[in-house]
């Protein structure tokens, strides 16, 4: 029998957990419509092996779970550092998500030492990410590393 304290803790975890994802909606959203070149923004957790796509604004992609070690994706968490691929179609480590994609810019967001997930954005432009991109994202994943630490966490529950 679950007792009254486990209850509430559970729903109070899970209007946290609903509350985090549907913030970093907002910010894919905000992030896509303010920026031209942001052509499609997505946030992945961190989940076991993989990471989950966890908010977006754009098309609808099939890469919505990707295998730790497959793509530009998991070498951003990989080795904790952001890969700003100027020209996708020239790195066969790209996962295609969509034809009219030139650039990727991936930026881990880190919890500490550990790294909870990342910030995706692709754009129809060649070349289309500088450091002044890469320093605003960066900040931005730090900004953000408690929501999706609290995301990551929730699925390690789930587990």
């Amino acid at each position: 029998m679950v007792t009254a304290e486990e209850f509430q803790k559970d729903m109070i975890g899970e209007i946290a957990y609903n509350s985090a994802v549907s913030t970093l909606k907002e910010v894919c959203d905000l992030l896509s419509e303010r920026n031209p070149k942001f052509n499609w923004t997505g946030i992945y957790v961190v989940s076991g092996d993989y990471l989950i796509l966890s908010a977006f604004h754009g098309e609808a992609t099939e890469h919505t779970r990707i295998r730790i070690g497959e793509g530009l994706c998991s070498l951003a968490i990989s080795e904790k550092r952001t890969v700003n691929e100027k020209d996708v179609k020239s790195n066969n480590e790209y996962l295609a998500c969509f034809v009219s994609t030139n650039s990727e810019i991936v930026v881990p967001v880190k919890y500490g030492d550990l790294a909870v997930g990342e910030i995706d954005i692709d754009s129809d432009t060649r070349n289309a990410f500088d450091s002044d991109d890469e320093a605003f994202l960066e900040e931005l994943s730090s900004s953000l590393a408690p929501l999706v630490k609290l995301i990551y966490d929730h699925y390690a529950q789930q587990a």
